[in-house]
């Protein structure tokens, strides 16, 4: 049982490590600690906790409430290093910030259009086309502060 506990860590940690997005629903904290065959008291001795805190620190993790600063005390007492940082969920950066320049320049376009289509200055489809391309450039260089609203 202990070794299978341990493969399984080993495997998450393996998905991890290549971006995977993993969810551990008992936590990382509980996972590597019984992967590692070491019990509640033995973790909360090396953390200067009681038992009962340290199953509130799991329990905190499972519902999504833990601090980083507890993780990482947590990390280094399961001579573990916390890894952090946020990914976007498409691609890139530069994928994001092209799509937000390109919904804001359409939006944009939507807004000159329906005024000259009131002013009766209609414009073609291939016009539209290259005016969206040009402002999304123009926006994606410029990153204005209004990007993002």
């Amino acid at each position: 049982m202990k070794a299978l506990a341990l493969r399984q860590a080993n495997d998450l940690i393996d998905h991890a490590q290549r971006g995977d997005y993993i969810h551990v629903p008992s936590g990382w904290i509980q996972t590597v600690r019984l992967a590692l065959g070491m019990s509640l008291r033995q973790l909360a001795e090396r953390l200067g906790l009681s038992t009962n805190a340290l199953a509130k620190y799991e329990q905190n993790e499972q519902n999504g409430s833990i601090s980083l600063g507890t993780l990482a005390k947590a990390a280094e007492a399961l001579d573990m290093e916390l890894v952090y940082y946020l990914r976007p969920k498409r691609g890139t950066l530069q994928h994001s910030l092209d799509s937000q320049a390109r919904r804001k320049a359409a939006e944009i376009l939507d807004r000159s259009t329906q005024t000259m289509m009131l002013e009766q200055q209609e414009t073609s489809a291939a016009y539209r086309v290259q005016e969206l391309d040009r402002l999304t450039s123009e926006l994606r260089e410029q990153m204005p502060r209004t990007l993002w609203d």
